[in-house]
């Protein structure tokens, strides 16, 4: 049977369209983004295919939907006290510490439920349908469709995933100064200028984590210097040719070994607020710093609009770490 009104879109970006009564669409991708077509209707599972662009030409795809079984039949009401502090919690982690993130809201919040997790400190969050998120400085609305939520209270930790689809709100020209004030700095602009070969052009400096050897810190300790973990590495210098390479078909790739170190020499205009709100981790007296941690020891891709193949087989401790849904910008946004 034909699935009409379905969301079709590609994940984190603005290109989307919804299917007709005859559950079909079309759609015009000027570039692809190493990211996944997403296919949500009510009632069914979401959909993933991930696309190659040499696949796609003047070709017709028939995708199936399997029906939706409710993720939970019996769900628990934790409690008004609970449900409002995960919920602030939920705010926090999904829309992020952020101006944009304050003056964001979730149209439809109350799709929100919660269930206790597997330990007394920790719960999980579903939504049976997209949430709708209106990010008024940026003029996005987000309709998002949450894969898993889990935190623990105890120990902070937070796992959480989705898909994104974001939609211009009114006239797009009253946000440009507010998205370009977004972009740069973030991990976006980094990727870019990465690609481009413009990272000391754009006020970018890269630099490698690297372990002493253990005989140094035998040595060391012979000397009776104990160094602490954090003193039992070095930081070297590296430049783009040395992390980004390209193979014989022209796709390019990250390999890193050790820690990556990311500094920007400017000041980004969320720095104010978070030196403000948070704490001053990843500042520094002029700019900002992240660590980046490569998951496996395989290449990540990386196309050239700066969008990985992965985006899981990294993660932030600094600056990016505060990245979420409310400040950031979709992949096919472009600084005007």
């Amino acid at each position: 049977m034909p699935v009409p009104n379905a969301s079709v879109y590609f994940n984190n970006t603005t290109i989307g369209t919804t299917t007709n009564q005859g559950g079909e669409f079309n759609l015009t991708v000027p570039v692809f983004f190493n990211t996944e077509l997403v296919i949500s209707g009510n009632g069914y599972e979401v959909f993933l295919y991930k696309p190659v662009a040499a696949q796609m030409a003047s070709k017709k795809f028939v995708f199936k939907l399997h029906s939706r079984e409710p993720k939970i039949e019996n769900k628990i009401d934790p409690g008004i006290d609970s449900k409002k502090r995960w919920l602030n919690i939920f705010y926090k982690n999904v829309l992020g510490i952020s101006e944009e993130a304050d003056k964001s809201t979730i149209r439809n919040e109350k799709s929100i439920y919660f269930v206790p997790g597997v330990n007394k400190t920790s719960f999980v969050a579903y939504a049976d349908t997209p949430l709708v998120i209106i990010n008024p400085l940026l003029g996005y609305k987000i309709s998002f469709n949450l894969v898993e939520f889990l935190y623990n209270e105890a120990t902070g930790y937070c796992d959480f995933s989705g898909y994104a689809c974001y939609e211009e709100m009114n006239d797009n020209t009253k946000y440009i100064k507010n998205r370009r004030q977004c972009f740069y700095g973030s991990s976006l602009h980094f990727y870019r200028s990465l690609i481009a070969n413009q990272l000391p052009q754009q006020g970018f400096g890269t630099f490698l984590q690297l372990p002493f050897s253990d005989s140094l810190i035998e040595q060391s300790k012979r000397a009776g210097a104990l160094l602490l973990p954090e003193e039992q590495s070095k930081i070297v210098p590296v430049i783009a040719q040395q992390i980004l390479f390209i193979d014989s078909a022209n796709n390019f790739s990250i390999s890193v070994t050790g820690r990556l170190l990311v500094q920007y020499y400017k000041n980004p205009f969320a720095k104010r607020f978070l030196s403000k709100n948070i704490s001053n981790k990843g500042m520094l007296p002029g700019g900002v710093e992240t660590y980046l941690s490569f998951k496996s020891g395989t290449p990540i891709g990386i196309n050239s609009a700066g969008v990985l193949s992965d985006a899981t087989g990294v993660s932030y401790d600094g600056y990016w770490m505060y990245e979420r849904l409310a400040n950031t910008l979709p992949y096919d946004y472009q600084p005007e």
